[in-house]
């Protein structure tokens, strides 16, 4: 790897708030959903595919399927990471895989593989995506296939 060249990949963080904690003692199964999706979103604005994108576009991404794996805990405090990878993408569906890292121990503690439709918010339908939005799509996905991250 040509660290001269390597970026950070692109991610978000956070800390576990007191309230996300159940009585178990760990971050309750709803914030890691509601948190991967959050700062997700986030990720997808630096593309060019977030809020913005929906303000100017009356466009969006509407989840329809969401598979998460918990793989360690995290509890109150915590620092966290989330990072994203699209996966593919066609002409009205976007696939990602949202992971969730405790940044400063560096662990994964859960994976969502999240499959979502691009929708006219006006007609509440699916439609395919606009050029402009298909090709930010394609250089995500370039950039992803073709850099050398280097660790955040």
């Amino acid at each position: 790897m040509n660290i001269s060249n390597a970026i950070a990949k692109p991610h978000e963080k956070a800390v576990v708030k007191d309230e996300w904690i159940d009585l178990y003692g760990h971050m309750n199964m709803a914030y890691y959903v509601q948190l991967l999706d959050e700062l997700g979103h986030r990720i997808l604005e630096q593309f060019g595919m977030g809020e913005a994108y929906t303000l100017a576009e009356n466009c969006g991404l509407f989840t329809v399927e969401a598979n998460l794996k918990y793989i360690r805990e995290v509890c109150a405090g915590d620092p966290l990471r989330v990072e994203l990878t699209p996966l593919r993408f066609d002409e009205k569906r976007l696939v990602t895989q949202v992971e969730l890292y405790h940044d400063k121990q560096n662990y994964l503690s859960a994976v969502m593989v999240q499959t979502a439709l691009h929708v006219d918010l006006e007609s509440r339908k699916v439609c395919p995506f606009g050029n402009e939005a298909r090709d930010r799509l394609q250089k995500m996905m370039d950039i992803y296939k073709s850099e050398s991250w280097i660790p955040v």
